[in-house]
């Protein structure tokens, strides 16, 4: 790992309109479909990158920002994850300082709402905003993490194009246009201050991973990777938004980052599969089974049979 930045390829293809095989698309997607993505070599630090600066809406994968903020506050001793909060459904609207719940419906599987009233530790309000993806649970980590402190630790671990500026369901910061939104340049860079930043503990980089690894919603990243790799990711999702962010550990190979963000799909399962299928040639190239100019994104972008979908 201390060759990290030895070998550093970014194509910025945002900027380039080129997709991975160096060749410019001859025509915008007339559908509107529209992909990020990063990839990082941890052993090597070489960087892939197609549409990496292109800002998205972050849906859930904010999250992981949320709790990297945590753990380093628990390092600097400023919060103890033991300690107990109160799981209350009230909060305040960046926009004008008024109140606001989330809806009971937004978690229709009950993940957090029979806690109300009731005192839960940090580091469970963590596992169930990272693993079952709670708004609630992240809502009420979000206002001890704090905002601007966020922002510090992004900048800080040079993650350009990441704004969490508010919790979930903050309608009235969504009116006027106060959205938390990531690039996959931004998300990669996130993802490697999990595996190896020193602005937290490596016990806490080793919690964070185990966190992630235990992510209930895995039908984008590891549908496209084998059974016996391991995965710590992130997924994020609304209306035609379907993310996904994460930490691969192939069985006989160099640890990789790789963040797939994807707009304009009606069929959150469509763009899931897309996802499916970028992952799987991202992970042949790791491989070295495929050219970096073997990788064409926008053939990749083509409507994908549910049948093709990895178990």
């Amino acid at each position: 790992m201390k060759n990290t930045f030895n070998i550093i390829i970014i194509l910025l293809m945002s900027v380039l309109g080129m997709s991975c095989s160096g060749n410019r698309q001859s025509k915008p997607d007339p559908v509107s479909h529209e992909v990020g993505i990063a990839y990082m070599n941890l052993e090597t630090g070489e960087v892939l990158a197609y549409n990496a600066q292109t800002m998205f809406h972050a849906a859930s994968t904010m999250k992981t920002p949320v709790m990297l903020q945590l753990f380093r506050m628990r390092d600097r001793g400023v919060i103890d994850l033991n300690n107990r909060v109160l799981v209350s459904n009230q909060f305040t609207s960046i926009a004008d300082g008024s109140l606001f719940s989330l809806p009971i419906h937004s978690e229709a599987d009950k993940i957090l709402y029979p806690s109300l009233g009731k005192f839960l530790s940090y580091s469970e309000l963590i596992e169930k905003m990272i693993t079952k993806s709670s708004n609630l649970a992240t809502n009420i980590l979000f206002e001890y993490a704090r905002a601007d402190s966020i922002s510090k630790t992004m900048r800080e671990i040079g993650a350009s194009g990441i704004l969490v500026m508010r919790g979930v369901e903050d309608l009235n910061a969504y009116r006027i246009g106060l959205n938390n939104v990531t690039s996959a340049y931004g998300m990669m860079k996130v993802m490697e201050a999990v595996y190896r930043s020193e602005l937290v503990a490596d016990s806490s980089r080793q919690e964070m991973q185990e966190i992630l690894k235990r992510q209930a919603y895995n039908k984008m990243i590891p549908a496209g990777l084998p059974q016996d790799v391991v995965v710590a990711h992130k997924t994020g999702s609304i209306t035609r938004i379907a993310h996904d962010a994460a930490l691969v550990f192939p069985p006989d190979a160099a640890p990789f980052v790789l963040v797939i963000l994807t707009r304009g799909w009606d069929d959150q399962g469509e763009a899931q599969r897309v996802g499916a299928r970028i992952t799987t040639e991202v992970y042949d190239y790791h491989l070295g089974k495929l050219d970096r100019t073997d990788i064409v994104i926008p053939d990749l972008l083509e409507q994908v049979s549910p049948s093709t979908e990895a178990p």
